[in-house]
């Protein structure tokens, strides 16, 4: 069974209008989740994107298999007697896009609650301890290694090994001042 050509531009273009729905819940994307904090990104920019996303590879799957399911449901219906035009709106309303789950509505709130939440300086603060750490604990452990195995005579008769234990011990100390300082923030943002 064909379809005339204007039920099937109609097909198409819903296709490509609900698969746009069904692929921005399935993913958010970066600039997205950054326009949603800061809310500082332009309509031009926005307008940009949905263009680029409508021209994705996996848009276009997307919309040849809505146009595969529609058309198969309207040639049922159409052969239950309904004509084409009836069969298409049908097809419309029972493919058109809903996210009404418990769990789509409750990811959706978590996501929303996370990027208001979010606060950079807060992992900045963080990245920055870590690397504070490190680099006072490699330090640290560097001169006590070379210290302990003799200074710079003994370094290349076999201090080196002393002076790599003592990087290796002083980075690992590094971390773990690093996540009690990690754990601390976390701790202090719930109060």
């Amino acid at each position: 069974m064909s379809f005339s050509n204007e039920i099937r531009e109609k097909i198409k273009q819903f296709a490509r209008e609900q698969s746009r729905h069904y692929l921005e819940e399935a993913e958010m994307t970066y600039l997205e989740k950054l326009k949603y904090k800061t809310g500082q990104l332009s309509s031009k920019v926005t307008a940009n994107l949905a263009k680029l996303k409508s021209r994705s590879n996996l848009s276009i799957e997307a919309q040849n298999d809505l146009i595969l399911y529609i058309s198969d449901y309207m040639k049922e219906l159409m052969e239950e007697g309904l004509s084409e035009e009836e069969a298409f709106e049908r097809a419309k309303e029972e493919f058109k896009f809903r996210s009404e789950t418990i769990e789509s509505a409750d990811l959706q709130k978590r996501f929303a609650q996370y990027y208001e939440n979010l606060d950079p300086a807060r992992y900045e603060a963080i990245g920055l301890f870590y690397a504070g750490f490190m680099f006072f604990g490699v330090s640290i452990g560097a001169l006590i290694g070379f210290l302990g195995s003799g200074g710079k005579e003994m370094f290349n008769a076999g201090g080196w090994i002393d002076t790599l234990i003592g990087v290796l011990a002083g980075g690992i100390i590094g971390i773990g001042f690093g996540l009690i300082s990690h754990g601390i923030i976390v701790l202090k943002k719930k109060e």
